[in-house]
C-alpha cells in the first residue's frame, strides 16, 4: 500500500514530540532516582558514622576503664582520634610514673569502620632473647626492662631478687621494681612498710584452679622456666596518696561495673570477682583485697632499705631513667 492509500497518514512532528517526551522522562526517572539513592547512601553513612562514633566512645572508654586495673604501674596520657570517610583510628598513649618521671610505654591504636567491627591494629608486646641454656631471660619493652611477679601460693623453680643490682646503679637513676609477697597483706599491712615509694598494688586474683595449672606447669620438667606474672598480665591499682582517694573501692567498681556491661571484658570481669571472693563466700570490699605484691620506685638509695623485708619473696627490676 503506497502513502497516498494510507488510512491514517503518519504525523512524523507528533513522532518527534512522543520520542523526545520518553527521552525526558527517561532521563528525569534516571536523575530521580540518582537522587533517591544519593539521599539514601547518604542516610546510611551518616547512620553508620553516628553508630560508629557512639560504638568507638563505649568501646574506648571501656578500654580505658579495664586497662586501669591491667598492667603493672601503667596508666593513659590521652587518646587522639583520626578520622576518614569509611572509619576512625583512637590512639592511646601510655607511661609509666617512675619516680615521677614519665616513661613513654608504647601506644595501643584501634580502628572503627563504618561497617564492621573494631580491631587492634597495634599489639606489640614484651620480648626478650636467649637460648635455652641460659638462666633468666628478662623480658623487655620499649627498651626498658618488663617486672615479673610470683605468686605467694606457686612454686617455681627459681625465683628471682634483683635488689642486688640497686648497690650498682647511679643514684642520680630512679628506678622501678616489683616486689612479690610471701603471703596475702591487707593494703594497710602493705602502706605500713612501702608507702613512701609505693606505686602499684598487686592484688591476688588468681582462682585456685589458676595456682593448680601453675604449679604443675612449673613441675613439668620439660619446660626450663617458670610461668612467671609479667606486668602486662598482672591486675591491681595505682598507689594514692591523697587522704580522700580510695583507689581500692575504685578498683571494685570497675570489676563490678564491668561485670555487667563489660563486652570482650565481662568474663574476666566475673572471673576475678570469683577469685577474689571464693565464689560468693565473702564480700567483694576493700578490706578483704589480698595484696601480694607492689611496684614500687624511686632512686636507688630508697629502695634499698627494702633488702632486709622478710616479706619480700622476690624482687625484680623493671623500668629506669635518669632523674634529670
Amino acid at each position: 500500500m503506497n502513502k497516498e492509500n494510507e488510512f491514517f497518514p503518519k504525523d512524523f512532528e507528533f513522532e518527534k514530540l512522543v520520542k523526545k517526551a520518553k527521552k525526558r522522562s527517561m532521563i528525569k526517572v534516571v536523575l530521580i532516582s540518582l537522587v533517591i539513592s544519593l539521599i539514601v547512601l547518604t542516610g546510611l553513612y551518616f547512620i553508620g558514622d553516628t553508630v560508629m562514633k557512639i560504638k568507638m566512645e563505649k568501646e574506648t572508654s571501656l578500654d580505658s576503664t579495664w586497662n586501669g586495673i591491667m598492667g603493672a604501674n601503667i596508666e593513659e596520657q590521652g587518646t587522639t582520634y583520626n578520622y576518614s570517610l569509611t572509619s576512625a583510628t583512637a590512639k592511646t598513649k601510655l607511661v609509666k610514673k617512675v619516680g615521677g618521671v614519665p616513661i613513654p610505654w608504647g601506644e595501643r591504636e584501634k580502628v572503627f569502620p563504618v561497617l564492621g567491627t573494631s580491631r587492634l591494629i597495634t599489639i606489640d608486646g614484651p620480648s626478650g632473647s636467649g637460648s635455652i641454656e641460659d638462666e633468666r631471660i628478662p623480658l623487655y619493652y620499649q627498651g626498658e626492662r618488663v617486672v615479673e611477679f610470683f605468686h605467694p601460693q606457686v612454686n617455681y623453680k627459681q625465683i628471682f631478687d634483683d635488689r642486688t643490682v640497686l648497690n650498682i646503679i647511679d643514684d642520680n637513676t630512679v628506678v622501678e621494681m616489683a616486689f612479690s609477697f610471701n603471703d596475702g597483706y591487707s593494703i594497710e599491712e602493705v602502706n605500713q612498710v612501702f608507702k613512701e615509694q609505693l606505686a602499684w598494688y598487686w592484688v591476688d586474683t588468681f582462682s585456685k584452679d589458676d595456682i593448680k595449672d601453675d604449679n604443675k606447669f612449673n613441675e613439668d620438667e620439660n619446660f626450663p622456666r617458670d610461668s612467671s606474672v609479667n606486668g602486662f598480665q598482672a591486675y591491681g591499682f595505682q598507689y594514692n596518696q591523697h587522704p580522700k582517694a580510695n583507689p581500692a573501692s575504685n578498683f571494685i567498681s570497675i570489676l563490678e561495673m564491668v561485670k555487667e556491661d563489660g563486652g570482650n571484658y565481662q568474663s574476666d570481669a566475673e572471673k576475678i570477682i570469683n577469685s577474689i571472693t571464693n565464689q560468693g563466700k565473702i564480700k567483694l570490699e576493700p578490706q578483704n583485697l589480698k595484696i601480694i605484691g607492689v611496684v614500687v620506685t624511686g632512686k636507688p638509695s630508697d629502695l634499698i632499705k627494702f633488702s632486709d623485708e622478710s616479706m619480700i619473696r622476690g624482687a625484680t627490676l623493671g623500668a629506669t631513667t635518669d632523674l634529670y
